[in-house]
């Protein structure tokens, strides 16, 4: 998943410098590539797009690129901007956040939870992990990692072998976390359908043997408003998630993990903007759901903000520029 989605942005800044302009879509492409090149060169950032002032003070703004997107005030609850909101779409590693959310609620509730051993012994699971398209970079080369470790990794370095792992930990086997996701969902009020507890799509599942649910091309369905109070319940029950989700990278088990988010501080061709205090929280993609990204930012002494772009070929541009709209526009940010 990690790989596409940055071979997808390669992909994108090769149509810019050919003059087809930014906005041309590659959804309906397949890309299926895994060279370790393009993690190595491309692990940060991609367009280097400007946005101008005059484009985040606009009576009727938008959030151009994303099919769907939406802006939540984390204190309150209230969505502050809304496209598309209430539309099913495909996440991609998005969806992680229930399953970190899940996870930190039984680590924080068992005794030493956080350093509880995971069984990381499962063969598909193994394999998983050393297919350079699907791993996210982290590789089961032990049979036992913590809670902590693979947490993690899925979180910063969004493994999908260690997000799977972690839902065995919390109900026994992968069909139940499922089943858990889902109770989750409905206790929520939300409009989703989960099927995966990493993001991947079933025919990606289907050869490691964690096909749980649905059609052989089936995914995690969500809305936007869903996912930002999916975010919105991570961060309150596990606040200092954004204390790993800010990093640049992380040494899990001696492996070095890289954050493909590059509105964080520091990154290679980076997105970065000062005034906007951008720590988190989950960027994803894989074919069917496109480029998604769950950001979050808080100045001092105002309430926090979460945003969702889904399907979005400019998520980091789109999700500055939202950003800084709601940052001159709204007294709760500013």
């Amino acid at each position: 998943m990690k790989v596409n989605q940055l071979i997808k942005r390669c992909l994108l800044v090769g149509v810019a410098v050919l003059g087809i302009g930014g906005s041309v879509g590659l959804n309906n492409q397949p890309i299926n590539a895994s060279a370790k090149s393009f993690r190595l060169h491309f692990h940060r950032g991609y367009r280097m797009q400007s946005i101008k002032k005059r484009d985040l003070i606009s009576d009727n703004y938008n959030v151009k690129h994303a099919r769907a997107a939406v802006a939540m005030d984390a204190n309150t609850g209230n969505v502050v901007y809304n496209k598309n909101g209430d539309k099913r779409m495909k996440i991609a590693s998005v969806a992680k956040l229930m399953t970190l959310y899940l996870v930190a609620q039984k680590a924080q509730s068992i005794n030493n939870g956080w350093n509880q051993q995971v069984n990381t012994s499962n063969a598909g699971l193994k394999r998983m992990s050393y297919n350079s398209t699907l791993n996210g970079g982290f590789k089961f080369k032990r049979n036992h990692y913590s809670v902590k470790q693979l947490f993690r990794a899925a979180l910063v370095g969004s493994s999908n072998n260690s997000a799977i792992a972690l839902g065995q930990w919390v109900s026994g086997s992968n069909k139940s976390f499922i089943k858990a996701m889902n109770r989750q969902a409905k206790a929520w009020n939300l409009n989703a359908s989960f099927v995966s507890a990493s993001g991947l799509e079933n025919n990606d599942l289907a050869r490691y043997g964690f096909w749980a649910k649905g059609g052989y091309y089936a995914g995690n369905e969500v809305s936007a408003n869903s996912v930002a109070t999916i975010a919105r319940n991570v961060l309150n029950e596990y606040p200092s998630i954004v204390n790993d989700a800010k990093r640049l990278s992380i040494k899990v088990a001696g492996q070095r993990l890289t954050n493909v988010n590059s509105l964080l501080n520091g990154g290679r061709l980076s997105h970065f903007s000062k005034g906007l205090y951008i720590d988190g929280l989950k960027t994803g993609y894989t074919g069917p759901a496109g480029l998604c990204f769950v950001g979050t930012s808080q100045k001092p002494g105002k309430d926090r903000m979460i945003t969702v772009v889904l399907h979005d070929d400019y998520e980091f541009t789109d999700t500055t520029s939202l950003m800084q709209h709601l940052y001159s526009t709204s007294d709760a940010f500013n």
